[in-house]
């Protein structure tokens, strides 16, 4: 990401915030980190352009100085760290000063120890030894890097090649050419066999005609066929045949008895070299000096955020999310650029719009007041493909074809908990218990399709005033009367935040039933990990039987998710969350996308995303879009602990509920039910979860959450991160379609 964005980037977004912007006044700034502002980058340090331009113009000794400067500024990005560092050696090595050379070499393998491992450093430290007189070392160098077999097979084979060239040089071409028989022998990826051959090709080409000529003079019948006897006797062909015509002839019949029956991986080789001559092959494989260059731009991406006010929190979480990625990604030569735009500046739209043609992928905005500007301003879709990271593009955009999006809904939500208690308990009949507000409203009545879609009922419902404690009993109480003469129910769903469903389930064991299983929404999830930060006590005995789903969580045991971590960790920041999680696959994923070029036609886009989502390694819960472009999240599924979400395990989870629901003298739930079942595959066609893990849930995307004030007489621990922004006033509920 471009310095100069983040330079002011202290906040920006998530989904919370889409719908908590609305609604969600509660939520406060997050204090000033106290932290030096970061150093400039390259975008903003005009010396990094004038080193690269020193570079690319082959002007060593002026690049070489302005990069020993630059790699030792305080607080320099580790990617630009390390391009310093290996620019400043290379070109000490290519103005011929070996003597800097070495210690700039030995420097670029401290800062990037992987380095040792690639044939680009090892090439360049066997031609420093060589330059600085010590021709022997530079041959037990290369001669170690095949003999120990500690780095890759085709770096030996490239060290091979490099070592039979100073033999065949040096007047010993027999040595050079049993090493290359040998080391071909040894390799079993054929396509990097091929890759030794084609490379061998090209440099016998290079090879002074004495030196061929006694590589030649060990060529024989018995050997013809075999490697690198072949190619050297085509190399010989070759050559003839340039200046005697009578010699062409031979060389058509050589090169199609090797394509036919040589010792080569490679069969076409043979018959290229007869057509195309040398022309094509590659010698190594080193980028060629000319070509060497800064990380490669790569493709730029746009992002929207809210950068200031209140929920510069999430945006600045956001924002490292996306820094890591582009870090990993800067690491695996796909860097990805990032134009941060803040959408609490009166020009963001115009800044948008004046973004380069080149520029075809935006993610966000994520908040509503923003999107609803957006579309006022025509600029949607306006040739670009936007992914936003909000539950729902409501009625102004249609997902799939005027936008994306790249965020969760309450869909998702429902349908995690109905794959767990229909699709894996069998219960069929639930109970609903929601606030008498919008956002219950909204949920409730999504719960209530979602669960007749997949083959349920709700048959009891309970509606309580948010802001008057007094009447939640009574609630309670009319909804269990009604499941006495509807046939009961063995779930019940509060859609609340957890201040009021805190203090609105006890009444159910007040009434005598305490083995209903309980499900709450992600704002749950999201409480349970702010009071477990806190240490903020929770009466967990009232949650033993209460299960929330979730986008994120910090030990899970998938390869991203760990990594992220560590990257964190590594640079001393806070543990990643959510927001952080959602930046860091954003980028990841556009890197996957690629360039996208101007004007897509909707479905290729809808059939691009599901490719890249497919292959994604997610740190998040699983993003995955079907062929309309509707974008589904498999939420992961925690029951509350005194630690705060804990991970849950369907099979033992449902031991629980049978072992509670049979206790002598316990009150059971108003069922008909007599036990929890076994996941049963035909059952209501839903899917049952995966062996093992337990952990992921049916997908499908739609709503959020909305942080409200806590009901009189319920204590104030309010979730402060939600996965879902809390605070954002859900817009009249549609329904979402599949």
């Amino acid at each position: 990401m471009k310095p100069t964005t983040f330079a002011s980037v202290r906040a920006a977004v998530i989904l919370a915030l889409l719908l908590a912007m609305a609604g969600c006044a509660g939520l406060e700034g997050p204090e000033e980190s106290g932290r030096p502002p970061k150093p400039p980058t390259a975008a903003q340090d005009p010396r990094f352009a004038e080193a690269d331009a020193a570079w690319q113009a082959g002007r060593h000794e002026q690049s070489r100085n302005l990069y020993s400067l630059l790699m030792n500024q305080r607080g320099l990005p580790k990617d630009l760290k390390l391009l310093a560092v290996k620019r400043s050696a290379l070109s000490a090595l290519f103005m011929g000063d070996f003597k800097a050379a070495q210690p700039g070499l030995d420097a670029w393998r401290a800062a990037d120890p992987a380095a040792a491992a690639t044939w680009e450093w090892n090439y360049r430290y066997a031609q420093t030894l060589s330059g600085l007189g010590r021709d022997d070392q530079a041959r037990e160098h290369l001669g170690r890097l095949i003999s120990e077999n500690r780095v890759p097979w085709l770096v030996q084979a490239e060290a091979a090649i490099d070592l039979f060239l100073r033999h065949a040089k040096g007047g010993d071409a027999a040595a050079g050419v049993r090493l290359l028989a040998e080391v071909h022998r040894r390799g079993t990826d054929p396509a990097a066999v091929a890759k030794m051959e084609e490379y061998l090709a090209k440099n016998l080409g290079s090879l002074p005609d004495p030196a061929l000529a006694k590589c030649d003079a060990l060529v024989s019948e018995a050997n013809l066929d075999s490697f690198p006897y072949n190619l050297v006797a085509l190399e010989r062909a070759r050559r003839a045949a340039l200046t005697a015509a009578d010699k062409r002839p031979w060389l058509r019949e050589l090169a199609d008895r090797l394509g036919r029956a040589g010792e080569l991986a490679d069969r076409t080789l043979p018959q290229r070299i007869l057509n195309k001559g040398l022309e094509g092959l590659a010698a190594s494989s080193l980028v060629p000096v000319a070509q060497i260059q800064a990380p490669p731009a790569g493709q730029t991406v746009a992002v929207l955020l809210p950068l200031g006010g209140q929920f510069r929190e999430f945006g600045g979480k956001v924002v490292k999310g996306i820094q890591a990625g582009q870090a990993e990604l800067s690491q695996a030569g796909t860097p990805v650029e990032v134009t941060v735009i803040d959408v609490t500046q009166p020009d963001w739209l115009t800044r948008l719009q004046n973004l380069p043609p080149d520029v075809t992928l935006v993610g966000g905005p994520m908040h509503r007041i923003s999107l609803q500007e957006l579309h006022s301003s025509g600029l949607v879709p306006g040739g670009r493909v936007y992914l936003m990271f909000m539950p729902t593009l409501g009625e102004a955009l249609h997902e799939g074809a005027d936008a994306w999006r790249f965020f969760s809904s309450p869909k998702d939500e429902i349908d995690a908990l109905l794959n767990l208690s229909l699709g894996n308990f069998g219960i069929r009949h639930y109970g609903l218990l929601r606030p008498e507000d919008r956002y219950g409203q909204a949920m409730g009545e999504l719960f209530a399709l979602e669960t007749a879609r997949l083959g349920g009922q709700v048959t009891a419902t309970g509606i309580y005033s948010p802001a008057d404690a007094t009447g939640w009993d009574v609630a309670v109480q009319q909804m269990l009367q009604q499941a006495e003469a509807s046939g009961g129910f063995g779930a019940v769903f509060i859609p609340d935040d957890w201040n009021r469903s805190d203090g609105v389930l006890p009444y159910f064991f007040h009434n005598k039933v305490e083995d209903l299983l309980i499900m709450g929404p992600q704002l749950w999830t999201e409480a349970l990990t702010r009071a477990a930060a806190t240490k903020t006590s929770i009466n967990i005995q009232n949650y033993r039987l209460a299960v929330c789903p979730g986008a994120w969580w910090s030990d899970n045991t998938a390869p991203a998710a760990q990594e992220l971590v560590r990257r964190m960790r590594t640079e001393g920041q806070e543990s990643p969350d959510f927001w952080v999680a959602l930046g860091y696959d954003f980028i990841r994923m556009a890197a996957k996308l690629g360039p996208i070029p101007p004007n897509p036609a909707p479905g290729d886009v809808s059939t691009r995303l599901a490719q890249a989502a497919a292959s994604m390694q997610w740190s998040m819960a699983p993003l995955s879009y079907d062929p309309s472009g509707q974008v589904h999240q498999s939420m992961f599924l925690f029951r509350p602990s005194v630690a705060g979400p804990v991970p849950l395990d369907p099979e033992g989870f449902r031991e629980r509920l049978n072992t509670i629901r049979g206790r002598a003298g316990s009150a059971s739930a108003p069922e008909t039910e007599s036990s929890y079942l076994a996941p049963r595959e035909e059952q209501s066609g839903m899917e049952t979860a995966p062996p093992g893990d337990g952990l992921s849930a049916p997908v499908d995307p739609s709503v959020s959450t909305t942080p409200r004030p806590p009901a009189a007489g319920v204590p104030p621990t309010y979730p402060a991160a939600p996965v879902y922004p809390a605070g954002q006033p859900v817009p009249a509920h549609q329904p979402a379609t599949n």
